[in-house]
């Protein structure tokens, strides 16, 4: 189950060195709300896929349910009932502001998960003969 894969590791860093320019230097509501929402769901799988051996297509839709579960929380907010409101950092990561096109972008994150993943597989299910003819 635990193991090491420097391929997504690397993945990871990359991602998380282009997460960190974004929150630092782009200050475009646009790029930072839908690129960085594409980003970090990408992010975050390949975090799980660099320690974890686990299925891929289960790995990438955890990580979309995990990510609007997130998204739904903060219609709630629960940053203020957590009460880390003035924490910048939890501020910054969980988000403060429920958005209906973060819910979109993390869809598109995970689709795009799939297709790099998934893009050569042409193991297509074998068409069965109806009751064996």
């Amino acid at each position: 189950m635990f193991r090491f894969d420097k391929k997504y590791a690397l993945y990871f860093l990359g991602l998380l060195i282009v997460e960190i320019l974004i929150a630092l230097f782009i200050k475009n509501e646009i790029i930072r709300g839908a690129i960085g929402d594409v980003l970090v769901v990408i992010l975050i799988y390949c975090f799980i896929q660099t320690f974890f051996a686990v299925d891929k297509k289960k790995t990438i839709i955890g990580v979309g349910i995990f990510a609007l579960l997130v998204e739904v929380a903060q219609a709630f907010k629960i940053i203020e009932k957590l009460n880390l409101q003035d924490n910048k950092f939890f501020s910054t990561v969980i988000g403060t502001t429920f958005d209906l096109n973060d819910i979109w972008a993390y869809v598109a994150g995970c689709a795009l998960v799939w297709m790099l993943e998934f893009y050569d597989d042409d193991s297509r299910p074998k068409k069965r003969k109806f009751l064996g003819f």
